[in-house]
C-alpha cells in the first residue's frame, strides 16, 4: 500500500512550487524588458541613419525641434521633415503622432527628438535658437553637476538627441537632472530605468545608453 502525503509535505511542495515560479517569473521579466530595450535601440539607430540622411541632403542641417502644446502630451515628436521626405513612415490618420513609429515605453506617442537651434511651437511660431539641450561640463568623457544650456548649433558639443522615456520614468526627477543629455539619466539594466538615448555629437560620433 502506497503511503500518502502528509499535510506538511503538500505544505512543503507547494512552498517550493510558489517559491520556483516567483523566480522564474522575475528572470523572464528581465529577460523580456531587456528584448524591448534593445529593441529601441534599434529602432533609434534606424531614425538617427534617417536624420543623417536628411542631413546629407539638407547641406548639413537637422530638422527644428517642435513643442505643441495643443496635442497634449505630444511634446517633441520625431520630425515631420523625416516624414515628408520619406525617410519614416507616415502615421494612421486617426492619431496626432508624427509617424506610426511608437516609444515603445510609451505607447501613443513617438520617440522623442530634440536638436539645438529652431523650434516650432505650436506648428506655427518659429523661434530662432529656442530649442535648446543643457550639456555637463567635460561631457561626454566625464560627469559634472555644472554645464551650460546651449541654444546655438555651432557652439553645442550635442547636434540631436533621440530618446524614449524608457521603463518607471519619472518626470519629475528627470527634470531635476536636466535629461536626456547627462549620463545619469539613461537606461542602467541593473536598476532597470532611465532614459533610452541615442546623440549625435558635433564631431559625428553617436553615443547613448545602448554603449551600456
Amino acid at each position: 500500500m502506497k503511503r500518502a502525503f502528509t499535510l506538511i509535505e503538500l505544505l512543503v511542495v507547494i512552498a517550493i512550487i510558489t517559491l520556483l515560479m516567483a523566480i522564474l517569473s522575475t528572470v523572464l521579466g528581465h529577460a523580456r524588458l531587456q528584448a524591448k530595450v534593445l529593441t529601441v535601440n534599434a529602432e533609434l539607430r534606424h531614425i538617427g541613419m534617417a536624420l543623417e540622411a536628411y542631413s546629407f541632403d539638407n547641406n548639413g542641417k537637422y530638422p527644428p525641434t517642435r513643442v505643441d502644446c495643443m496635442l497634449g502630451g505630444h511634446f517633441y515628436q520625431l520630425p515631420l521633415e523625416l516624414v515628408e521626405s520619406k525617410y519614416l513612415p507616415r502615421p494612421p490618420s486617426d492619431t496626432y503622432m508624427a509617424t506610426s513609429i511608437e516609444d515603445r515605453f510609451n505607447p501613443g506617442y513617438t520617440y522623442k527628438y530634440r536638436s539645438v537651434g529652431t523650434l516650432i511651437y505650436n506648428r506655427t511660431t518659429i523661434v530662432k535658437d529656442g530649442a535648446h539641450l543643457w550639456v555637463p561640463d567635460a561631457f561626454p568623457y566625464g560627469q559634472s553637476d555644472e554645464g551650460k544650456d546651449y541654444s546655438n548649433p555651432q557652439e553645442s558639443p550635442v547636434s540631436w538627441v533621440l530618446y524614449s522615456e524608457g521603463p518607471r520614468f519619472d518626470l519629475e526627477r528627470m527634470r531635476e537632472l536636466k535629461y536626456p543629455v547627462p549620463r545619469e539619466t539613461w537606461y542602467d539594466s541593473k536598476a532597470g530605468k532611465g532614459v533610452i538615448v541615442r546623440m549625435r555629437l558635433k564631431n559625428g560620433a553617436q553615443i547613448g545608453s545602448f554603449e551600456n
